[in-house]
């Protein structure tokens, strides 16, 4: 008879158990998604009689059912299928403590089985136990990796609740392996919002932010032409300290660090080239940008600042200091006006003097009233070189600044 309520069980396939105990989960909360459309493609091995095939079965064919897995249990006590049998029997006869207590049990004994922890997810989202959940996502994330992106799927349904944001928050605090690459997947379906929702509640707890997290939740609105959004996401990142050098260049003198939130200095990547803060001279603490070429091939454009500049005539300052520079083209700060996501050039410095030591340079330029939303400040080479000519050498920047200028008699 155990035999027989198992294959019943199996008619509709584990898919389809799958799709029904899933599809229950978020019916116990609001505005969720049901998790048949995420776990899909979960094949777990078959776990014990379905709860359809034991509400078919008599009452004397339950007591037959039961005594063959309370014997499977005594018999093993590691047996979760027994525990699931004893659970949905249990759950049959009306006893919803003990089927729950069961399932919870069998998860617990086996943490990889998709199909048991379905039930135990099921269970715990019903009693909005999100840290239990999350603790139980990990675990099916490390073990079944090619299932990783459903699995990101269930987190980010359960990171749209507030509390549940909060869960979240608090595994990814652990910084488990998978952290990067949910985050990633956040931001490639758009979901800017709940990104940031985990973001506020890292900071809540005290936890450490990777600047590349928020670096793609600030990338993403710009993007979407939302440059308000974005300045005020970066914002809102800063100490009470790094907002006292928030003006029209934030962070001129290099005294903080370089985070690459785009409306701070931000480093693109690439090969052939490094940098870092340094001290001015040995008997100061004023920091300066350093940047060491080391067979730097093609055109530079790696260092950047986004602005919030409004219409007006301004004046770029700065210094610049080359040692054992070569290059086939030079260096030169350009700026960018910057709207719905294109760009268009401005005006440029002259190339910057390659001397040994500090010399100042200035741009006086004008920020139009049209098509200027945001703008960008970049450091370029002033041509790309061709071919596989390399830079090399060292320059360093220091005191970038832009001040305001009054505007020409008519």
């Amino acid at each position: 008879m155990v035999a027989a309520a198992r294959n019943s069980g199996r008619e509709g396939g584990l898919l389809g158990r799958v799709t029904i105990g899933l599809g229950a989960v978020f019916l116990c909360v609001a505005s969720y998604m049901t998790l048949a459309q995420i776990i899909t493609s979960a094949r777990a091995p078959e776990t014990g009689p379905s709860l359809e095939a034991l509400q078919r079965l008599s009452p004397s064919e339950l007591d037959e059912v039961n005594a063959a897995a309370r014997a499977a249990y005594q018999r093993e006590p590691l047996d979760a299928e027994a525990l699931v049998s004893l659970s949905r029997l249990a759950e049959v006869r009306g006893d919803a403590e003990a089927s729950e207590r069961l399932k919870l049990i069998a998860g617990d004994m086996t943490p990889r089985d998709t199909s048991v922890q379905v039930e135990a997810l099921t269970i715990l989202l019903k009693r909005r136990d999100f840290d239990a959940v999350m603790t139980r996502l990990d675990g099916l994330i490390r073990a079944r990796p090619q299932q990783t992106q459903n699995f990101f799927a269930v987190a980010a349904e359960i990171a749209r609740d507030p509390d549940g944001a909060n869960a979240t928050a608090r595994m990814l605090a652990r910084n488990p392996p998978w952290r990067a690459g949910f985050v990633a997947s956040l931001i490639a379906k758009g979901d800017a919002g709940t990104t940031y929702r985990i973001i506020s509640a890292l900071r809540d707890l005290g936890a450490a932010v990777d600047p590349a997290e928020l670096a793609a939740v600030i990338d993403f609105h710009l993007r979407q032409g939302d440059v308000d959004k974005a300045y005020g996401i970066w914002l809102s990142s800063l100490s009470a300290e790094e907002l006292k050098a928030v003006k029209r260049v934030y962070d001129g003198g290099f005294a903080h660090e370089i985070r690459s939130l785009r409306f701070d200095w931000t480093v693109k990547p690439g090969e052939g080239f490094s940098y870092r803060t340094f001290p001015r001279n040995t008997a100061s603490m004023d920091q300066t940008l350093q940047i060491d070429f080391n067979g730097f091939v093609g055109g530079f454009a790696n260092l950047s600042q986004m602005l919030r500049l409004g219409a007006a005539r301004y004046k770029l300052t700065g210094e610049a200091r080359f040692e054992a520079f070569q290059s086939p083209t030079s260096l030169v700060f350009r700026i960018y006006c910057v709207s719905k996501g294109a760009s268009r050039l401005v005006d440029e410095t002259q190339p910057l003097p390659q001397s040994t030591q500090w010399i100042a340079f200035e741009k006086a330029f004008r920020v139009p009233a049209e098509g200027c939303e945001a703008q960008l400040l970049q450091l370029e080479t002033k041509a790309k070189p061709e071919g596989a000519q390399a830079t090399r050498g060292q320059v360093a920047v220091d005191n970038i600044q832009i001040e305001k200028l009054p505007d020409l008699a008519p």
